[in-house]
């Protein structure tokens, strides 16, 4: 009879994380849900997995569950885009969290960590971006802080002899998620509620959140140690798209107008001017005008579709998914 591997899910009810004990569940796994209110146990309905107690921040509860554990894969992390205090708030949680899960993981013996970056860490200027070179600009505080965490668990890795993969997932879309919506989430119900003020005519990639999960299985079947590989879509595509295809799907789908960029920076500094004042985050920064306008954000997927195996939906059914899926929240 095959032993089956143990694995620690870190962030177990996160949009991702979910995603990814489910998958693992039904792959064979024995699976450790970390959650931070074991109260809640919604996410984790009819799925064979223990839900325990951790957070990143806290290195002895991390230390507790990893006993015994074969693989850690980490998906927690503060997903903001904007902060009051950004170096509080978003920097310096993905870095601690970084840190105790590659040392707990040492200390603890575990034989592999999956790690979750972002294609926040990836150069934006090499199109389709590819794993070999680094971002150099962030348009906000998360991009710098995906980036900064991964090549802190690189040099842990290399420090504790941990063997390390990192995936770098693009802008994920789909179901199950429990509580709050992401800011990609947010960004798809604001328009089919008709709640987008305008079309910021951004170029954006998107994934299917399941297409994430079954691809960091993937990783830590087919990997090799030492390496990075994008999960994403090849393709990108604009809000103007996006709005588009809302509308095939639900006619009432209102289009509004698009905004050029002179004048979309003239709105997000006004923004920004008004959070330093409300303390809420702008709906706009004028780094991402920056970075998004326009933006062609394809990206080069083939090491994973080699080495791993991974096969992502096409981009337009992962999109009428998250619609629907959202349109059924509503309802």
């Amino acid at each position: 009879m095959e032993v089956r591997k143990k694995c620690l899910v870190t962030g177990g009810n996160g949009h991702l994380g979910n995603n990814l004990v489910k998958e693992l569940v039904a792959q064979g796994y024995e699976v450790k849900a970390s959650v931070r209110n074991t109260k809640n146990r919604s996410p984790f309905t009819n799925v064979d997995c223990e839900v325990v107690y951790a957070d990143m921040t806290d290195k002895a509860s991390l230390l507790k569950v990893m006993d015994g554990v074969d693989v850690v894969f980490h998906t927690a992390a503060v997903f903001k885009h904007w902060a009051i205090d950004a170096e509080k708030e978003i920097h310096e949680p993905n870095r601690t969290g970084t840190r105790n899960i590659l040392e707990a993981a040492a200390e603890c013996k575990v034989k592999k960590v999956i790690y979750v970056s972002s294609i926040a860490a990836l150069d934006h200027d090499s199109v389709p971006m590819n794993e070999k070179a680094w971002s150099k600009e962030f348009p906000n505080a998360y991009y710098e802080s995906k980036q900064k965490s991964e090549q802190l668990a690189w040099k842990l890795a290399k420090e504790l002899d941990i063997d390390l993969i990192t995936v770098l997932p693009s802008s994920m879309l789909g179901a199950d998620i429990y509580g709050q919506l992401t800011p990609t989430m947010t960004l798809m119900n604001n328009i089919i509620t008709n709640q987008l003020p305008f079309d910021p005519v951004f170029g954006i990639n998107f994934v299917s959140v399941k297409d994430v999960a079954k691809g960091m299985v993937m990783a830590e079947q087919n990997g090799r140690s030492g390496n990075r590989y994008i999960l994403a879509t090849e393709l990108s595509i604009t809000t103007s798209e996006l709005l588009q295809i809302a509308k095939e799907v639900f006619p009432e789908t209102e289009i509004p107008a698009p905004v050029p960029k002179p004048q979309l920076l003239a709105i997000a500094q006004k923004m920004e001017d008004e959070s330093e004042v409300t303390g809420q985050a702008p709906f706009l920064f004028v780094d991402n005008v920056n970075h998004y306008y326009n933006a062609d954000a394809r990206v080069d997927i083939s090491k994973a579709y080699n080495e791993l195996g991974y096969r992502p939906m096409k981009i337009k059914e992962v999109i009428i998914d998250a619609f629907r899926y959202l349109k059924e929240l509503q309802d």
